[in-house]
């Protein structure tokens, strides 16, 4: 020990980098720093180096392998029983052709992959061959896992990334063991193979996550807000370096996002617990953010205090607490001066305030070895891209007063301020209700939310008769959110209660003030619950914000056992499903918006 440690300094004392491998061109240099008194004496230095070196090393190898090794028994090196199917697959993998067949038996679609996969599964990879012992656990292992991997939603990603996962470990057996003896655990890891890309991917990469599935906080499916609040400042507070911080936001997002996805795969969260964990997510994250952009931004102009107060307000499904997988987060960011009245003092604040706000989003958005925590869209502020980053709660106020547009008067219904100083919260939230229900609805406005409806549809959606958007398409989650919204804005200046930020929650308050009728809140409402579930599975796959519902055969068969359908047919039952689903909530956006319009009957 003592010397393989020397010969380790010497090589990294050089260049003052970590390396552990020998130089091939200045090995004499490396052998003299060493001050071995019998090589100078010996004349030739580098060889005795060398020598030397192999001794120890073959001196530590044989007392490991005294230690460690374990001699392979027939026993060890021959698969358990089990179905035979599954145990020829490794017995016959010399023959490639059969075992390809066998695959294709068993629902794999690229079976020249999955031959690949099974390969480095049996034999791991090259610089770490499966042990006698690990063979034998997998050996056990196998009937059950390839049950699991047959059942999973997409088969051939669950193979590969099972195989990815065991070579990433390496020789380790006590990886196969901690499966063979937790059946749930294996079921949950195959589960999340077979449900989404990005979250597989991310497993891959940090197998210490592994230990999550075990751990019982893990198992706490839902959450609360306040004790994420917790964990993250714990180990925020930890971490005085700016880089540290950075990357421990993103480890932290990464972590619960992996444990609110393993819940969702595995049936535990509906979609609406779904989008309110990831909603609580994101303002811890953000709360966090906001922390350390002050605290950076203070250090840096040597204050004790900012020059007032600032938040952070959520817009759109942020607000509402309704964010699915990968949505960016829409903010707009209001200040209030600690003693106004003074022009030099109000802009002094104002360019201190957008530097804390270009800080915060820097933060959140810049990529780091561990990723971004969010993408932020800020165009919903006061005059859109052309308006100020940040606004004074004063101009704020004046701009709604004289110049906001109806769609921005709809916008407001989300609005909440989520972080930042809490008693500028508690003084904001009611100025964004007053301002989007301050005067009843005429029939021109109820045109223009429709125009700009259509609008959408026309523009965004790009549907054809193979491919369908399921949020901007033909009674898609928009028709639901325009029509629930322009009824809000309709009734609510004079009904409090339909006053509700969540859509499922306002479409209750419409029901029970008799604006809905029981029949077209139950269409409504399971149009919305069975669309918005359907976005969950589409985006939870890649982490990205997909839409689109792909015709094609293979897509919608793994798509459909993500939502639950099982049987040969279940993309065709899916894709009618959805077909049922869009028809009814457009015939129910049609004829509310045409009762509004005193063109069909006052009820639905």
């Amino acid at each position: 020990y003592r010397f393989l440690r020397q010969v380790e300094h010497k090589l990294q004392v050089v260049h003052d980098v970590q390396t552990h491998t020998l130089p091939e061109a200045d090995l004499r240099a490396l052998a003299r720093r060493m001050r071995l008194p019998d090589l100078d004496a010996a004349g030739d230095v580098e060889a005795g180096f060398l020598r030397r070196l192999e001794a120890h090393a073959e001196a530590v190898h044989a007392v490991f392998r005294s230690l460690f090794h374990e001699r392979a028994t027939a026993e060890e090196t021959q698969p358990s029983a089990g179905p035979p199917d599954v145990t020829e697959l490794f017995q016959d993998m010399g023959d490639a052709e059969r075992t390809k067949r066998r695959l294709a038996a068993h629902g794999f679609r690229d079976v020249d992959r999955g031959y690949r996969y099974l390969r480095l599964l049996h034999d791991g990879p090259p610089h770490a061959p499966a042990s006698p012992r690990r063979r034998k656990l997998l050996y056990d292992l196998a009937p059950v896992l390839f049950d699991l991997i047959r059942e999973a939603a997409d088969p051939d990603r669950a193979l590969a990334c099972m195989a990815e996962l065991v070579a990433s470990i390496g020789a380790r057996s006590s990886f196969l063991s901690l499966l063979r003896e937790n059946p749930p655990t294996l079921r949950t890891l195959i589960t999340l193979f077979g449900t989404s890309e990005y979250l597989s991917r991310t497993f891959v990469r940090r197998p210490q996550l592994l230990d999550g599935l075990v751990r019982a906080d893990v198992a706490r499916v839902h959450k609360p807000k306040d004790v994420m609040h917790a964990e993250l400042s714990a180990r925020l507070d930890g971490a005085p370096e700016l880089e540290d911080r950075l990357d421990i936001l993103r480890e932290y997002r990464t972590e619960e996002f992996l444990r609110i996805g393993i819940n969702d795969s595995n049936g535990l969260l509906d979609f609406r617990s779904v989008n309110r964990q990831l909603s609580d997510l994101a303002e811890t994250c953000l709360h966090g953010a906001f922390v350390t952009a002050r605290t950076a931004l203070l250090d840096k102009m040597a204050a004790a205090a900012l020059p007032g107060r600032v938040v952070v307000v959520g817009m759109g499904k942020l607000g509402a607490a309704e964010l699915s997988y990968n949505s960016d987060l829409d903010l707009i960011f209001l200040y209030d001066m600690q003693s106004a009245g003074h022009t030099p003092t109000d802009l002094a604040a104002a360019e201190t305030f957008a530097r804390l706000v270009q800080r915060f989003i820097s933060i959140l958005q810049v990529q780091t070895r561990e990723g971004h925590v969010y993408k932020i869209d800020t165009r919903l502020r006061p005059s859109g891209r052309a308006g100020s980053l940040v606004s004074s709660v004063a101009a704020f106020i004046r701009y709604h007063e004289r110049e906001a547009q109806l769609w921005e008067r709809q916008a407001l219904i989300k609005a909440r301020a989520v972080a930042g100083d809490p008693d500028l919260a508690a003084e904001v939230d009611p100025l964004f209700e007053r301002f989007a229900y301050a005067t009843p609805l005429t029939s021109a406005h109820v045109t223009e939310i429709q125009r700009l409806r259509g609008r959408m549809e026309t523009e965004l959606a790009k549907e054809t008769d193979r491919q369908f958007n399921i949020k901007t398409g033909r009674g898609g989650i928009v028709d639901i959110e325009f029509l629930v919204q322009m009824l809000q804005l309709r009734y609510a200046p004079d009904q409090p209660n339909l006053r509700q930020r969540n859509t499922l929650d306002a479409l209750a308050a419409l029901a029970e003030a008799g604006v809905l009728s029981a029949s077209a809140t139950r269409i409504l409402e399971q149009g919305y619950r069975f669309l918005r579930r359907l976005e969950n599975r589409l985006r939870i796959e890649r982490d990205q914000p997909v839409e689109a519902l792909d015709g094609d055969a293979q897509q919608l068969t793994a798509l459909a056992r993500r939502m639950g359908y099982a049987g040969a047919d279940a993309g065709t039952r899916l894709l009618d499903d959805y077909h049922r689903h869009r028809e009814a909530v457009r015939a129910g956006y049609s004829r509310l918006f045409e009762r509004e319009l005193g063109a069909a009957p006052t009820t639905l």
